[in-house]
C-alpha cells in the first residue's frame, strides 16, 4: 500500500476551496454564436417543431407497431390512432394550452401535423395515461438522440423538481432543505397543506448538444434521486454507446455512483465532500478520479464545472412552462416527460441551423 497522505491532502484543499469559491480554475473560453444561425432557428421553431413531430412520431410509431405482435379477435370500435393522440400532446406541450385549446389546434395544424381523424378534447384527455401512447413517446426521445449519436459523449445529470402548484418553487424550497436530506439525495417535500406540491426528475444532458438522453420523472417523494441513477445512466449508456465522462454534484460523489460510470466505460467527475479519503473499496475509478484532481487541478475542475450545464437546462425547460396540469399521478407524469420530449423536439429543430445537425430521416415528410 503506498502513502496517500500527500494526495489527499491535496484533494482535501481543493475541495474545500472549490466549495468555499475561492479555488482559481481554467475558466471555459465564452462560446461563440452564429447570431445569423441563431435567428434563423428562432424564424422557423414553429413550422420545424410541428414538422419534426410529425415525422419522428410517424417513425416512432413505425418501430412500436414492427415490434407489438398482432393481435386478433378485437371487438368493438376502434380506438383513435395512438400516433395521432401522441403529436396532438406533443402539439399542446409546444403551445402550452389545455385540454380543450389543444382541441381546436387539430383545426389549424391537424394537416401539418398529418393527422387521419380529428378527435376531441376528452381523447387528448385520456391520451395521458394511454400505455400505446407512452410507448411512442418513449420511442420519439430515443430517435431524437439519434442525430448526435457518436457525436455527444460527456454528459451531466442532475435532479430537480416540477411544481404542480402557483405556490411552490423547486429551487427555493431545495434552498431551505435540511443539509443531511441533501447529502442522501431526498427529495424537497415543499408545504405541508399541501399532499403532492411537485414531480420529481433525474436528467442526464449531453454538454455539447444539449439533448436530454434520460429524463424519469416519478411522483413519489420515497424514491430518491441516487435511487434514479443507474436507470438514467443505463439508458444513457444504450442511447449513447461511446460515453467518455460523466458529470455531477456532490450528491452523486459515493463509490457505488463511481463504481457504476466505472462499469459503463465513463470518467466521472463528482466533486467530494471534504472529508474525503483515497481507500478506493474495491472502486478502481474512485481512487483514480480523485488522483486525477490532484494530478492536474485546473483540468479537473474546467471538466467538473461542465456540470452547469445539467442546471441550466433544467432552468430552460421549467421556465417555458407554468405548474404541471394535470392532477392524477399518472398524467402528471406523463405531462412532465412529455416537456422533456418538446425540449429535445425544440432543441433539435435549433441544432440544425447552429450545428448542421440533420433530424432523423427528415426526407420520410410526405
Amino acid at each position: 500500500m503506498g502513502n496517500f497522505s500527500g494526495p489527499r491532502e491535496t484533494v482535501r484543499k481543493l475541495i474545500a476551496a472549490s466549495r468555499e469559491g475561492t479555488l482559481d480554475y481554467r475558466h471555459r473560453d465564452p462560446s461563440k454564436t452564429d447570431w445569423g444561425a441563431y435567428d434563423q432557428a428562432q424564424i422557423h421553431e414553429m413550422a420545424d417543431t410541428l414538422h419534426l413531430i410529425r415525422i419522428l412520431v410517424d417513425e416512432a410509431a413505425r418501430q412500436v407497431q414492427a415490434r407489438t405482435p398482432k393481435r386478433s379477435g378485437r371487438r368493438g370500435p376502434s380506438p383513435t390512432s395512438a400516433a395521432d393522440v401522441a403529436k396532438v400532446l406533443l402539439a399542446q406541450e409546444y403551445f402550452r394550452v389545455p385540454n380543450r385549446v389543444a382541441e381546436g389546434l387539430l383545426e389549424i395544424f391537424g394537416e401539418k401535423l398529418g393527422l387521419s381523424e380529428g378527435f376531441g378534447y376528452k381523447t387528448i384527455e385520456r391520451g395521458y395515461g394511454r400505455k400505446a401512447v407512452r410507448e411512442i413517446l418513449d420511442e420519439v426521445f430515443e430517435l431524437t438522440n439519434g442525430p448526435v449519436q457518436g457525436l455527444e459523449r460527456i454528459f451531466s445529470v442532475d435532479g430537480s423538481g416540477a411544481s404542480t402548484t402557483v405556490g411552490h418553487h423547486y429551487a427555493s424550497s431545495r434552498a431551505k432543505q435540511k443539509e443531511a436530506e441533501k447529502q442522501k439525495g431526498a427529495w424537497v417535500e415543499g408545504s405541508t397543506t399541501v399532499r403532492a406540491p411537485y414531480v420529481y426528475t433525474v436528467s442526464v444532458v449531453g454538454v455539447h448538444y444539449k439533448l436530454l438522453s434520460s429524463h424519469w420523472v416519478n411522483c413519489d417523494r420515497h424514491v430518491g434521486e441516487l435511487a434514479a441513477f443507474p436507470t438514467v445512466m443505463r439508458e444513457t449508456k444504450t442511447l449513447h454507446p461511446q460515453i467518455a465522462m460523466v458529470l455531477g454534484d456532490g450528491l452523486y460523489a459515493g463509490r457505488p455512483m463511481v463504481r457504476l460510470v466505472g462499469e459503463l466505460g465513463a470518467v466521472p467527475r463528482f466533486l467530494p465532500r471534504r472529508n474525503v479519503t483515497m481507500k478506493r473499496e474495491g472502486v478502481k475509478a474512485w481512487g483514480e478520479m480523485l488522483l486525477d484532481m490532484a494530478r492536474d487541478p485546473p483540468k479537473w475542475f474546467a471538466e467538473y464545472h461542465l456540470r452547469s450545464i445539467s442546471e441550466a437546462t433544467n432552468f430552460v425547460r421549467k421556465n417555458r412552462h407554468g405548474k404541471l396540469r394535470k392532477r392524477l399521478e399518472g398524467r402528471k407524469v406523463t405531462e412532465e416527460f412529455l416537456r422533456g420530449v418538446g425540449y429535445n423536439i425544440r432543441r433539435l429543430g435549433q441544432l440544425r441551423y447552429l450545428e448542421g445537425i440533420q433530424p432523423l430521416r427528415e426526407n420520410c415528410a410526405s
